[in-house]
Parts: structure tokens; C-alpha cells; sequence
């Protein structure tokens, strides 16, 4: 008997069969239906279909077509970047080995004149020449340098100036501000002398602070003081000696202060090398 909604849609009932009931009938019956040997037991999977892809497949359904062709792909992708990493290290291996005869003999060529020139550098006699060249050179450089040898007094701003500013660049300039009643302007006096005389190539001056236009205070309490100068440059500020020294000091003392502070050079720093040079070219003279 129809009902309300299939006589609104217009079904005729008895067009209508059942898909899902013919269905079920033909899965009951391929159920009971006996296998060709005659056993009702159902099939045993012996093992034919593979887990692993081995170029072949048993399922050729759409997923397992494309299944295969991923894993095709895969493999041959996999296969490429091996053959690019074998290509890279032969690359390399030839870039840096690969070479002409051409270049192997300029290669050859070239190491053995740099020994040639190693062996001739290596010789003693070449080794003494150039020890001597070297020397020689030194000598005249000193020869040439200026030399003073005693003490500059300066009378005025000009004059100290003139001695500061107009002094060649390599020269050191030192100057002792001292007055004749001040402590340690004495010793610092007779201490500038000496140097003078064992520092040939250093210019050593003296001034009174009064005539330069300097404070009575420095007059008062900043002497003995010491300026040193090199290419019209401050280098070095020392006031009030005494503080560092004491009232009476050596020579030495004030010599060991201003290598101590890199005004002079050491002298026992030469090299003895060069004094048995010179007495070398003497005996050849």
C-alpha cells in the first residue's frame, strides 16, 4: 500500500526493485557457492602478492598505480642525487690533479730555480754579505744623524720656540725648567750635562720658567721639571723631579727615569755585533 509521501512524488511502486536485496542475495550466494575443487573452505593467500614493490604489481587498481609510480619516482630520484654527488667528487678530484705536461714541466721548472735561489741565499759568504750590507747602512745612518753633545741654554720664548719647532723631526728635544734656589735644580742640572754628553743625537736645552712667561706658582713648586719634544710634538711632561727622585739624585737615576718612560734609548741595548763590526773595518783600513 502507498503512503502520503510516494503518492506526492509520483513513485510508482511497482517500477521499483530493490538494489541493496539483489545485492545481498548475490553475496549470500557467492558465499555458498562451492570452489571449483569442489571445497567450500575459503581461499588461502599463498604468498604470490609481495609487500615490496619489485618492479611488479598485484593489485592494478588506481591506488596501486599510483602507489607504484611514487615509488618509481622515488628511486629514480634517489638514483640521481647519487650520481650527482659521484659526479661532484670526481669534479673535484680533476680540478685539482688534472694537468698538462706543458704545466707540469713549467711546475717542475719553477720549483727547482726556487731552490737554486734557497741554496744561494743559504750560503754562508752571501749570508756575511748581506750582514755586512745591513751594517754598513746603519753606520752612515748614524754618521749622518745630528749630534750636539752639550747643553743649550734658551733665553727666551722665541729662542724656546725656535728650538722646538724648528728642530729636525728625528731629533728629540729635552728641555729642564729649573731655578738657581729651588731643591733638586742643582743635581737636575749637573744630571742634564752628563746626559748630553753620553746622548749625543738627543738635544738636551735648559731655561728659567720666568723667562718664558710662566706662572709664579710653576716658578715656585713645578721645578726641576722636564719637557721633551719630538717633531715639535709633546712626548713627555715631568714636573716637580724631586716628588720621583729626591733633592739629590745621580745622573744615572735621572737617566734610568727617562728610559723608564721612553724619552731615551737604551744604550747598553746596541748590539755588540755592531761595535766588532766597526773594529773589523778599522783592521781593514
Amino acid at each position: 500500500m502507498s503512503t502520503l509521501d510516494d503518492k506526492l512524488m509520483g513513485e510508482k511502486l511497482h517500477y521499483y526493485c530493490s538494489s541493496s536485496s539483489e545485492s545481498e542475495g548475490e553475496d549470500e550466494d557467492d558465499e555458498k557457492s562451492p570452489r571449483e575443487d569442489g571445497s567450500n573452505e575459503p581461499p588461502v593467500n599463498n604468498g604470490s602478492c609481495q609487500q615490496q614493490w619489485d618492479g611488479t604489481s598485484c593489485n592494478t587498481g588506481p591506488k596501486g598505480v599510483i602507489k607504484d609510480y611514487q615509488r618509481f619516482k622515488q628511486l629514480e630520484r634517489e638514483r640521481r642525487e647519487e650520481q650527482k654527488d659521484e659526479l661532484a667528487i670526481l669534479a673535484k678530484k680533476f680540478s685539482i690533479t688534472c694537468r698538462t705536461n706543458a704545466e707540469d714541466d713549467k711546475a717542475k721548472s719553477e720549483e727547482e730555480k726556487l731552490e737554486e735561489e734557497l741554496a744561494k741565499l743559504m750560503d754562508e759568504s752571501c749570508i756575511q754579505e748581506f750582514v755586512q750590507q745591513r751594517m754598513q747602512e746603519m753606520l752612515n745612518r748614524e754618521t749622518n744623524r745630528l749630534r750636539f753633545g752639550s747643553v743649550h741654554v734658551l733665553k727666551d720664548c722665541d729662542h724656546f720656540l725656535t728650538a722646538v719647532d724648528g728642530e729636525d723631526k728625528s731629533v728629540s728635544v729635552v728641555i729642564l725648567l729649573h731655578e738657581p734656589n729651588s731643591a733638586g735644580c742643582l743635581s737636575a742640572m749637573k744630571a742634564v750635562e752628563s746626559l748630553s754628553k753620553d746622548y749625543i743625537h738627543v738635544k738636551f736645552c735648559t731655561v728659567r720658567p720666568s723667562l718664558i712667561s710662566m706662572s709664579v706658582n710653576f716658578k715656585i713648586s713645578g721645578v726641576p721639571a722636564l719637557l721633551a719634544y719630538k717633531a715639535g710634538q709633546l712626548v713627555g711632561n715631568f714636573v716637580r723631579l724631586t716628588n720621583e727622585l729626591g733633592d739629590e739624585f745621580e745622573p744615572c737615576d735621572l737617566e734610568s727615569y727617562l728610559i723608564e718612560h721612553g724619552i731615551l734609548q737604551d744604550r747598553n741595548l746596541v748590539p755588540s755585533v755592531a761595535a766588532q763590526f766597526v773594529n773589523d773595518l778599522s783592521d781593514e783600513d
